[in-house]
C-alpha cells in the first residue's frame, strides 16, 4: 500500500471485519483491511445467520446477493436418548424483514462480502499481512504492519479468539465457564435434508445434527472425559459415532476437527482509538447459533460510530460501543452456556430434562424462550446513544433504544419492506402531516450529521399492520433512526431545537 495515511485499519477478514469494511466503505471512508492468511479458509465454520445479521448485510447493500446463498431454517428439535421428541420450535415470525434463522456456507458468505469491497475504490484488502505492533495518541493510531507503518484514525481488531491486538492492548479474556471439546464433522452429502437443527440430548454422549446448504450435514459430538482429541478423529471412531445414523466413507468428509467450545468475554473492549470486535471480544458456545451473529452486531454498531469520529466527532463516542454491546454479548454467552446445560446433560438423569420439556409444551411462550429464537435477547439497548430511554412522556410502547421493525408497506403502489426507503445515514421519519411539514422545511445543515428523510402516510397503507403497529406509537412525533436501524429518539416538531442540542452533546459533535 503506497499511502500510509488512512481513515480506518481493520485487522481480520472474517465476517465481522468484512462487514465493517463494507459499511465503512459505504460511508465513503478510506479503509485498509488486512488478514494474515494467504488465502481464504475454504471450510464451513459458522453455518447459521439470524435476522439481525441478514439485515446488517442488507444495510451494506448486499441483501440480494445474500438471499441467493441462504436456506431458511425451519427451527429446532430436541430428542432424548430414545429418539423421542421432547421439544420442538418452528421458524418463528418475521419481524425485521428476514427469517429468524438461516443456513449458509461460510466460504460463500465471505466471498460475497469480499466481492462487495470492490464497489469502494478507497477500500484496500491485503492478505498475508499482519499487525505486529501499534501505538496511539489522542490524534491517531500508528500501526506496524508486516514491515511498513500506517497512520490511521481508528483501528478495529476483528482478529479472532487469539487476537494479537487484544494481547498488545493487555486486555484479559477470562472464561465464563469451563471449556468443552467437541468433534465437528462436516459431510459433503447426507440423506437427511430436513432444514431443522436436531439436538440429541443423550446423557451418554450429547450430539447435534445441523442442516447445511450444500447437500450435506454437520454433526457435532461431545468428547467425554479421558477421550483423546486426535484419536477421536480416526476414521474408525468417526464411523462409530455415526453408526446409528448413517454410513461413512473417507470421501464423505469435508472436514473433521475437534473444537473447544468456550465462553469468554474480554474485560474491556478497547482503549482510545483501538477497539475489539467479534471473537476478539467474546466467545460463545454454539448452542444458540450466535457466535458469528454477535460479531456482525459488533461491526454494525461500531462502524457508524467510527465513521462519525472520522468525520469530526470526538473519539469519546467510541466508548459507547462497549457500553452498548458488552452486556448483550455477555448475556448471549451466558444463555448459550445455560442452554447447553439444559439440553446436553452429560451423565445426568434425563428424567428432569424430559419433565421440563413436557412442562414447556403447556406454555408456548416459555417453550419458545428456552428453546426457540426468543432465548436471544431482543435487539434492545438499555443504555448508550439514545435520547429519552427513561422519559416518562414518551409513548408507553416507545421504540427508543430498540431496533426499528421492518414491515411491508406500500410505496408508490408497490409493496416493499420499510428498509427499502431507508438509506445508510441517520434517517428522520415523519408519519403525521405536522411532522411531514416540519421535515420538508428542515435545514439539514443545522444538524451537523448526514441525514435522510422518509415520509410515511397517516394511514400507512401497510399490508402488514401488525408489524407496522409499533412504529405508530410515535405517529405524532418525528423519529430519528441511527444508521444501524436503532431508534435514537423521537420528538414533536416544536421540540426539535431542544432535541438537536441534546443530540449534538450525545454524539460528541461541535456545538
Amino acid at each position: 500500500m503506497n499511502n500510509n495515511h488512512i481513515d480506518i485499519v481493520i485487522v481480520g477478514a472474517g465476517p465481522t471485519g468484512l462487514l465493517a469494511a463494507n459499511l465503512l466503505g459505504q460511508a465513503g471512508l478510506s479503509v485498509l483491511l488486512i488478514d494474515k492468511s494467504k488465502e481464504p479458509l475454504n471450510l464451513p465454520r459458522a453455518i447459521s445467520i439470524d435476522d439481525e445479521g441478514c439485515r446488517s448485510i442488507d444495510m451494506a447493500g448486499l441483501g440480494a446477493e445474500l438471499k441467493s446463498i441462504l436456506k431458511t431454517s425451519e427451527g429446532s428439535r430436541y430428542l432424548n436418548e430414545d429418539g423421542q421428541i421432547v421439544g420442538e420450535v418452528g421458524p418463528g415470525p418475521v419481524e425485521f424483514g428476514w427469517p429468524k434463522r438461516n443456513i449458509f456456507h461460510q466460504p460463500q458468505l465471505e466471498a460475497l462480502l469480499t466481492n462487495g469491497l470492490k464497489r469502494f475504490p478507497k477500500v484496500h484488502f491485503e492478505r498475508a499481512t499482519e499487525l505486529t505492533n501499534f501505538h496511539q495518541n489522542s490524534e491517531e493510531v500508528i500501526a506496524k504492519i508486516s514491515g511498513y507503518e500506517v497512520h490511521c484514525q481508528i483501528l478495529i481488531a476483528a482478529d479472532g479468539a487469539r487476537s494479537q491486538t487484544r494481547e498488545l492492548l493487555g486486555v484479559k479474556f477470562p472464561g465464563e465457564a469451563y471449556p468443552q471439546d467437541w468433534v465437528v464433522l462436516d459431510l459433503h452429502e447426507d440423506r437427511d435434508q430436513e432444514p431443522v437443527s436436531k439436538f440429541f440430548c443423550d446423557p451418554k454422549r450429547p450430539w447435534v445434527s445441523i442442516p447445511t446448504t450444500y447437500g450435506g450435514r454437520r454433526y457435532e459430538f461431545m468428547l467425554l472425559p479421558g477421550e483423546d482429541r486426535q484419536e477421536m478423529l480416526q476414521h474408525g471412531r468417526l464411523k462409530s459415532l455415526l453408526h446409528a445414523t448413517r454410513k461413512l466413507t473417507p470421501q464423505d468428509i469435508m472436514r473433521a476437527a475437534v473444537y473447544t467450545f468456550e465462553a469468554r468475554v474480554a474485560t474491556t473492549w478497547g482503549q482510545g482509538r483501538v477497539w475489539l470486535a467479534g471473537d476478539a471480544a467474546h466467545l460463545t458456545p454454539p448452542f444458540a447459533g450466535q457466535g458469528m451473529n454477535a460479531g456482525l452486531r459488533d461491526a454494525t454498531n461500531l462502524a457508524w460510530k467510527a465513521a462519525l469520529v472520522v468525520k469530526g466527532a470526538d473519539p469519546s463516542l467510541l466508548k459507547t460501543y462497549e457500553a452498548e454491546r458488552k452486556k448483550p454479548a455477555r448475556d448471549m454467552v451466558q444463555l448459550a452456556v445455560a442452554m447447553g446445560e439444559v439440553v446436553m446433560p452429560v451423565g445426568k438423569s434425563s428424567i428432569y430434562r424430559d419433565a421440563l420439556m413436557a412442562g414447556l409444551k403447556r406454555f408456548p411462550g416459555a417453550r419458545d424462550f428456552v428453546l426457540g429464537m426468543k432465548f436471544k435477547p431482543p435487539p434492545t439497548y438499555q443504555t448508550g446513544v439514545f435520547i429519552g430511554l427513561d422519559d416518562a412522556t414518551q409513548p408507553p410502547a416507545s421504540l427508543i433504544g430498540r431496533m426499528l421493525p421492518n414491515p411491508n408497506i406500500k410505496d408508490n403502489g408497490k409493496i416493499v419492506f420499510l428498509d427499502t426507503l431507508l438509506g445508510t445515514n441517520f434517517t428522520l421519519i415523519a408519519q403525521s402531516e405536522p411532522g411531514r411539514s416540519w421535515l420538508r422545511e428542515l435545514d439539514e445543515n443545522t444538524w451537523s450529521i448526514e441525514l435522510e428523510k422518509v415520509y410515511l402516510s397517516d394511514d400507512t397503507g401497510a399490508p402488514d399492520m401488525k408489524g407496522y403497529r409499533p412504529i405508530r406509537a410515535h405517529r405524532d412525533q418525528v423519529i430519528l433512526l441511527r444508521p444501524d436501524r436503532y431508534v435514537l429518539g423521537a420528538f414533536k416538531p416544536d421540540e426539535a431545537d431542544k432535541f438537536l442540542l441534546n443530540l449534538k452533546t450525545l454524539l460528541f459533535l461541535k456545538q
